[in-house]
């Protein structure tokens, strides 16, 4: 701020010089092909709902806790003041006491159910999660997860709890530098790859996948999914799986 004034935030344009941030350009939304997969709490590997269950019955507990704060905050009274009581107790049994509220309950959700159901279905038998992806400080800036399926090809995963959308953020790299680019797309692989390059000098892993996932968009082999956990009561319900278009 300036003289009282609030000041664009600036970013840099390719080829140089600075443009305001909201005056970016976006790039094309999503697009998808081939047939969506439904599947059903019916589907899980059995040995793997009871954790599902678990994950889904954590998302329930905080979205509970949410609702009650903003009750009580809305109109205090002792009968609200009680329900938001009843909500922490129930949320520190279910979560667990000192666990933050927050939008990682559901984002945990979308991910088990991409690692725990939909990537073990018959379609993608034989895939594997590459498990030594390289975490980031807060998760953003990589690929939520990252799978080889039997032919060795590679499937990015975007895995999303219920009601999550696709997020737009500034592009990366000599190509979508001076753009917004959405999850679900080339533009955005090709970001987040940009941004496994500025960590490869100290990150030998993510040099040598952002090179692989390379090749398979060169060879056009590089498979692109959404996985999203679908709404529950608290007991999971299932998910669907949506195959990005990216060539």
């Amino acid at each position: 701020m300036v003289d009282g004034q609030l000041l664009p935030k600036l970013v840099e344009k390719p080829g140089g010089g600075w443009m305001a941030a909201d005056d970016m350009p976006y790039a094309n939304p999503e697009k998808y092909h081939l047939t969506p997969l439904e599947r059903g709490r019916d589907t899980v590997p059995p040995e793997n709902l009871k954790h599902l269950d678990e994950v889904s019955a954590k998302r329930i507990a905080g979205m509970q806790l949410t609702n009650a704060e903003k009750a009580f905050e809305e109109t205090p009274s002792a009968e609200t003041a009680k329900a938001l009581a009843d909500a922490q107790e129930n949320f520190n049994k279910v979560v667990g006491e000192g666990v933050p509220n927050n939008s990682k309950l559901g984002e945990t959700l979308g991910e088990e159910a991409a690692r725990r159901h939909m990537l073990l279905q018959k379609e993608f038998e034989g895939a594997s999660e590459i498990t030594d992806l390289p975490e980031t400080a807060n998760g953003s800036k990589r690929f939520d997860q990252l799978w080889r399926d039997k032919d060795g090809n590679l499937i990015i995963v975007e895995a999303k709890g219920p009601n999550a959308k696709l997020e737009w953020r500034q592009g990366n790299g000599e190509r979508d530098r001076g753009t917004m680019v959405k999850q679900g797309t080339i533009e955005y692989v090709r970001t987040i790859l940009a941004d496994m390059d500025d960590r490869a000098i100290f990150s030998p892993k993510d040099a040598k996948y952002a090179e692989e996932i390379r090749e398979g968009i060169e060879n056009k082999t590089l498979r692109y999914v959404l996985v999203q956990a679908v709404e529950n009561d608290g007991k999971y319900a299932g998910a669907e799986l949506k195959y990005f278009k990216i060539f």
